[in-house]
């Protein structure tokens, strides 16, 4: 790769030394003439100890470089920061290729110490380095064909400087003969709206107010009052229930706006602590690529900071209810499913106080309130 220097070249005659280069061989690749007094040029590197041979009374500055050389100077300012880079990328290296921590996955703590002294003898324990692809595989065969009675499944999963064995035990088939009933009960209290029942029998009218816990389709199938058989009751039961939201909401508030500045950067990050360059004074980042240890708190990477705008301001009184209820609203909304929603809403209460607002708002919702409980039979 070439190098070259821009130059700035300061005298009284400057078509002279113009001249001179010219008949010693110093090519000048561009030049560009900023006064009658004054000139910058562009050179091959390899010409610059000729070009003080001749400069006589002219003033020879280097401006900037270009090419093998720009490089060099960019490594010679930037090496302790490249040190670093380096020792660090090695440190995680070897650190992400060490096992730190094993985690057996499974309920038989018998089986799990059985499993732990046989991965032990195989070499996947703290402080050993992390076992190849085939390796592992090889370790799952055996210990499957070694556990053959009692494990149905079993992975080998390194997670970071995690290794996580997840086990399926082999279970005996349950008994199917053992059966469960159940009744749909309200799991909240409401006026009942609509009713579906798959199986069971409905024992609540359409706009009856239940109370929470009350059976709404019963599991026990009556004939003159004598129980004639129990089946698990299926259904959905849809009611209106109410909510009463207090909110408080500020007046004054903090809005993030972002700029279209940003830039990338290399940086090392020990701790909490960042060490890179810093071009704003508020801003966010955002992680591009980096290598890091969970155990230990050391990473390095290429990052983008965005700058940040923060604006203080002030909502009116209008507008900060308008926001209140809103949020009051999301809040609710955020805790129904598809099938539910929001029937009514109301104001009770409004106060403003010290910078900020405080809301009481009752709504009324349309939900599905219906849940399984177990039948006990009568003694």
């Amino acid at each position: 790769m070439n190098s070259y220097l821009i130059i700035s070249v300061y005298g009284k005659n400057i078509p002279r030394f113009i001249t001179k280069c010219r008949k010693n061989n110093i090519n000048i690749l561009k030049l560009d003439q900023i006064s009658y007094k004054e000139i910058l040029i562009k050179i091959n590197s390899k010409d610059y100890n000729k070009l003080l041979n001749i400069k006589a009374s002219y003033k020879i500055n280097i401006i900037n470089s270009i090419g093998l050389l720009k490089i060099k100077e960019i490594i010679n300012k930037n090496k302790y920061l490249i040190i670093m880079f380096i020792f660090g990328l090695l440190f995680l290296l070897y650190l992400s290729n060490t096992i730190f921590k094993v985690n057996i996955i499974s309920s038989n703590n018998e089986l799990n110490s059985s499993i732990k002294k046989d991965l032990e003898r195989y070499g996947i324990r703290r402080y050993k380095l992390k076992k190849t692809y085939s390796m592992k595989e090889k370790i799952k065969e055996e210990l499957l064909e070694k556990y053959n009675d009692s494990i149905e499944w079993l992975e080998i999963t390194d997670i970071g400087t995690t290794y996580e064995i997840k086990i399926v035990e082999r279970k005996k088939p349950k008994d199917e003969s053992i059966k469960e009933y159940t009744n749909i009960v309200a799991s909240k209290s409401g006026v009942v709206r609509e009713i579906y029942a798959e199986d069971g029998v409905k024992v609540v009218d359409i706009n009856t107010y239940v109370n929470k816990g009350e059976v709404v389709i019963s599991g026990i199938i009556k004939k003159d009052d004598e129980v004639k058989s129990l089946v698990t009751a299926k259904g959905k039961v849809y009611a209106e229930v109410w909510y009463n939201v207090n909110i408080e909401f500020p007046l004054k508030y903090t809005e993030k706006k972002y700029t279209n500045n940003k830039k990338k950067s290399f940086y090392i990050r020990i701790g909490n602590k960042y060490i890179s360059k810093n071009r704003f004074k508020n801003f966010e980042r955002k992680t591009i690529s980096c290598l890091k240890n969970r155990l230990v708190p050391f990473e390095i990477g290429i990052e983008e900071e965005r700058e940040v705008k923060i604006i203080n301001d002030t909502y009116s009184i209008e507008e900060a209810k308008e926001q209140a209820i809103l949020t009051a609203k999301n809040k609710i909304l955020q805790s129904l499913d598809k099938d539910e929603y929001i029937t009514s809403q109301k104001t009770l209460k409004f106060t403003a106080k010290d910078s900020k607002i405080i809301l009481d708002i009752f709504f009324s919702c349309y939900e599905e309130i219906g849940k399984e409980e177990k039948i006990i039979p009568e003694l």
